[in-house]
């Protein structure tokens, strides 16, 4: 499934990051090992239990289309329906919050090395 994840400038920096250190072809497939790591591999309780605001509330959205596993998709969708998020207008908006909240969860807590080797 394709969806569009709106990701805050200070995300997009950090994929493009991971992207020239880790020789991901393009920001699309940092994100999607990401999720699958994520989903498949970490604790969610851990990811998804603590709000982690990276500041930039007000900077410029950047909308990344993504393809993902369908069941990558449901399991997002559970997790964003089981955790305290604020609520969003559509799936994209919930989507990508969960999306962001891996990154800002692997940005402040996880050993990238371990994580993307």
């Amino acid at each position: 499934m394709k969806i569009s994840v709106i990701l805050k400038d200070e995300q997009k920096e950090f994929l493009d990051q991971v992207m020239n250190d880790y020789s991901f072809k393009d920001v699309e497939t940092s994100i999607q090992f990401l999720v699958s790591e994520i989903l498949n591999n970490y604790d969610h309780e851990n990811v998804f239990g603590e709000i982690r605001c990276i500041g930039g509330c007000f900077s410029t959205d950047e909308n990344i289309s993504v393809e993902l596993e369908d069941e990558q998709v449901f399991k997002m969708k559970e997790i964003f329906q089981q955790y305290d998020f604020e609520d969003y207008d559509s799936d994209e908006e919930e989507l990508s919050k969960i999306v962001r909240s891996m990154i800002n969860y692997v940005d402040q807590e996880a050993d990238l090395d371990k994580l993307f080797s």
